[in-house]
């Protein structure tokens, strides 16, 4: 009988072009341009937001979940790992660049955008009457009685 359990076989085999000639050196390509492409994202993503450390912290996050994934994939593919390696450490990496931009950080975003809006309301309120521009007197000081 043919089933799904007899394909587990494939999971013990290497990782190479002869065994996977379909997702072999696609894999390997999408690894090294991930890495790439990872690494220049941060650099210029690093630049363009040094003011928000809230996307500076996602971008960080991105940044090393791309480093680490795609470094494994490139190590599996370089040394042939069985398969049994891979499979898992391409949907786990899926999974958690999913994760982090979707549901770790957007409540944090939220919240600091929150807070720039306090900030920037709080601001205005100060300027806007014509008051807050004038220095005020002290307070009055009580006058001295001669004796």
């Amino acid at each position: 009988m043919n089933g799904p359990w007899n394909q587990l076989s494939l999971l013990l085999i290497g990782f190479n072009e002869t065994n996977f000639p379909a997702i072999n050196v696609i894999v390997g390509q999408l690894a090294i341009v991930g890495i790439v492409v990872a690494v220049i994202f941060y650099n210029f993503q690093g630049k363009r937001m040094h003011a928000y450390s809230v996307f500076l912290d996602l971008n960080e996050w991105m940044l090393w979940t791309s480093m680490g994934v795609f470094s494994l994939l490139l190590l599996f593919f370089v040394f042939q790992f069985d398969f049994i390696f891979v499979l898992p450490t391409i949907i786990g990496g899926a999974f958690l660049f999913l994760w982090i931009r979707f549901w770790h950080f957007p409540p944090l975003i939220r919240a600091y955008e929150e807070r720039l809006a306090r900030q920037r309301y709080f601001q205005r309120s100060k300027t806007s009457h014509p008051e807050a521009t004038i220095r005020s007197k002290g307070p009055a000081k009580a006058k001295r009685r001669r004796r």
